[in-house]
């Protein structure tokens, strides 16, 4: 049952990980955008960089992610039932409203960045953002990208997109992290082998929601600082550090701690399902919200 259900979950990050990257033709992984925001545009070292690092990533995320989950009780409750050919419709009914719920929560809050009050130097940045094109080193810049990128973004591309974060997000985010730091509290916490009190879970889920809002300061932080040194320009605008910090906690902590929820209460699939829903309701919200603006 392990193996099978290892191979239905790595299969589907893998397979819309894949695709998603071929419509977009540009780097869909953090170590490939790393090596393009250092210079490195060679269209053959990135393919062959995202082509390594999806399937290898995504391996290690569930395999383990797997283990941790089954020794404490969390996991994905409807694959395991459809692997082993039980009905699976009552279960999937159960997590669609939750889902939905936390879904439709969160893409209201994914329009708070982007108001005024979280964007006090907006018309200076946009400013910076026109001299910078405009540079010798933007110019080339952008020249190098638009070659690289080959077509804008479409339906099928952006749906793809949504898909891929959604299934490849959860199981590293929620799957690995999670699963993996619950283990951990157990066995350090509880003197109960293995076993996860609903404390110790949801624990885990805001320790993850805090490291998910620090890893997007720092690579905020270290992707603007690449870009402007490869420009040799310096940065004339900054923002407030808590401005900057409310924003990025508003951009990843509800997120984390509604998919964790959702994870918790009913399996990854649950958590899957309202990724995919909130990124496209957001979507839709944002271009509604700029059209009646």
């Amino acid at each position: 049952m392990f193996w099978r259900e290892f191979w239905s979950l790595w299969s589907a990050g893998v397979i819309t990980s894949a695709i998603f990257a071929v419509l977009v033709r540009i780097p869909t992984t953090p170590l490939a955008t790393l090596l393009l925001l250092r210079g490195h545009s060679e269209k053959p070292l990135l393919v062959g960089t995202e082509a390594i690092e999806i399937p290898l990533e995504l391996a290690i995320a569930v395999s383990c992610g797997l283990l941790a989950a089954h020794r404490i009780g969390l996991g994905a409750p409807i694959v395991e039932k459809w692997l082993r050919g039980e009905p699976i419709k009552s279960d999937v009914r159960s997590s669609i409203v939750p889902s939905l719920i936390v879904a439709v929560l969160l893409a209201v809050i994914s329009l708070l960045p982007s108001l005024p009050m979280f964007h006090p130097n907006r018309q200076l940045a946009h400013q910076e953002a026109e001299r910078i094109s405009e540079s010798p080193a933007g110019a080339n810049l952008n020249e190098k990208l638009g070659r690289f990128a080959g077509e804008r973004l479409t339906s099928a591309s952006l749906t793809f997109s949504y898909l891929s974060s959604a299934i490849r997000g959860e199981l590293i985010g929620r799957l690995f992290f999670v699963s993996g730091i619950a283990l951990i509290l157990a066995k350090t916490t509880s003197t109960s082998s293995g076993s996860a009190s609903n404390r110790i879970l949801f624990s885990a889920v805001l320790a993850v929601a805090a490291i998910d809002a620090i890893l997007y300061l720092v690579w905020q932080s270290s992707a603007s600082h690449m870009v402007y040194s490869s420009l040799r320009l310096t940065k004339n605008v900054h923002d407030p550090f808590w401005v900057v910090a409310v924003r990025a906690c508003l951009q990843t902590v509800p997120g984390a701690v509604g998919f964790g929820w959702l994870y918790v209460r009913r399996g990854i699939e649950s958590a899957m399902l309202c990724a995919f829903v909130a990124s496209t309701l957001a979507h839709v919200m944002f271009f509604v919200a700029i059209r009646i603006a």
